[in-house]
């Protein structure tokens, strides 16, 4: 619904989707690109169909994307402020950063809870896990509280940063973090910079 509302032509633009948890997006994006994330694979190799990247240092050039998609993401990396600035830096400018990522009703004040120290984990709280897309488990190393959009803005270097709130019961959207995050990429001197006319389909 936000791609649809916001990006009008997306399914032409240049997309990427890191982890993704289905095929949706890949269904209707013409021009399409998954990585995840792998310890064991080098970087920028293939992995399961996919391109191997560790998000918060990506192999990719600069300005290589229209779209960068992630889907509950941020909550399993070390270094979510690496990972902003990478995805911005990949972006071209225009384009955007589309994410979910659950920011917690009852926390005021974002709070690491696990952190890579010499390459070993450290637990600075009661582990916790999510379910991941391959079905296994995913370690949740931050939980984000209200300053979540003040945080996300300061590591995209001062950009601001969109909350789209959906509820629409016909559609089945009605729960709890169900917020769509946006952060688009300056465009210097548009003041509409996405045009989805400049996407051609390969």
């Amino acid at each position: 619904m936000v791609l649809d509302s916001k990006f009008p032509g997306w399914e032409r633009a240049e997309v990427h989707e890191c982890s993704p948890v289905n095929d949706y997006t890949s269904r209707f994006a013409q021009r399409y690109t998954r990585s995840v994330y792998d310890p064991s694979i080098e970087p920028g190799c293939k992995c399961e169909g996919a391109q191997c990247e560790n998000i918060e240092a990506m192999t990719y050039a600069d300005e290589t994307f229209d779209l960068f998609i992630t889907e509950d993401v941020l909550e399993h990396v070390f270094r979510p402020d690496l990972a902003i600035a990478e995805i911005m830096r990949v972006l071209r400018p225009g384009g955007a950063h589309v994410f979910t990522a659950p920011k917690q009703k009852w926390i005021t004040h974002t709070r690491q809870c696990a952190q890579l120290v010499n390459g070993e984990v450290k637990h600075l709280y009661e582990p916790q896990y999510h379910a991941a897309a391959d079905g296994g488990r995913s370690l949740v190393t931050w939980e984000y509280g209200y300053d979540f959009e003040l945080l996300l803005s300061e590591w995209a270097g001062d950009v601001p940063v969109e909350t789209h709130r959906l509820m629409d019961r016909s559609k089945g959207i009605d729960a709890e973090f169900n917020e769509v995050f946006v952060i688009r990429k300056p465009c210097p001197g548009a003041s509409h910079p996405w045009n989805p006319r400049a996407f051609s389909p390969t």
